[in-house]
């Protein structure tokens, strides 16, 4: 009977230790609504903070247990109302670019609403890039690593997270919003223009000097 009990114990010190772990690891990231701004689907041991940014909705998220691992996502306005979408991805692309001093590091890979690219950083480091068009939305998630190798050991993890954001508010000043309107339509009276009155200057003819 001892012996049961001795087993039984055991047992049961085993499956409080592993349950807690086996959830831990398989523990299902759940969307996180941050600052009333945007929803992300982060794991439960991510936290979230505010960062500087140029425009529009930003914060950064950090993994707890991987301090280096830090991504900032940013929600801006579209730059371009193409309906052709890698024309319209690329724009913006390009102005995310230009106004974060990324420099282009490889060629975008596009998808059916988004572009990724690696790029540069003026201190060295290499960036992942991940832009989603949602509406009059952009959607940058981007993130800092000390090489390639780095960036890209994280792609799977960092395009899940940025592919999950949805932003809570439309884009303000819609951009695209005079492509969608429909022209005025032409008033349906026609025009008549009032006529001119002419008039005609008589000349006097000059009496012949009287010699």
């Amino acid at each position: 009977m001892d012996l049961f009990r001795l087993c039984s114990c055991f047992c049961l010190l085993i499956a409080a230790v592993l349950i807690p772990v086996s959830a831990a690891e398989s523990g299902s990231s759940a969307n996180q609504t941050i600052n009333d701004q945007f929803v992300v689907k982060l794991p439960a041991d991510w936290s979230n903070f505010a960062v500087n940014s140029y425009a529009g909705m930003a914060t950064g998220v950090m993994d707890n247990n991987d301090i280096t691992n830090v991504i900032s996502i940013q929600v801006y306005q579209n730059m371009n109302c193409s309906k052709v979408m890698e024309e319209n991805l690329k724009v913006n692309l390009d102005e995310f670019n230009a106004k974060t001093g990324i420099a282009t590091l490889s060629e975008p890979e596009f998808g059916n609403d988004t572009v990724t690219q690696y790029g540069k950083y003026s201190d060295g480091k290499t960036s992942n890039l991940f832009l989603r068009l949602i509406d009059g939305n952009v959607v940058a998630v981007f993130g800092s690593y000390e090489t390639m190798e780095d960036a890209k050991a994280k792609t799977e993890e960092f395009t899940a997270i940025a592919a999950s954001v949805i932003p809570l508010h439309p884009s303000v000043n819609e951009l695209c919003e005079v492509e969608n309107q429909k022209p005025t339509p032409a008033p349906t009276t026609t025009y008549k223009p009032r006529p001119v009155p002419t008039v005609s200057n008589t000349i006097a003819p000059t009496d012949a000097p009287v010699s």
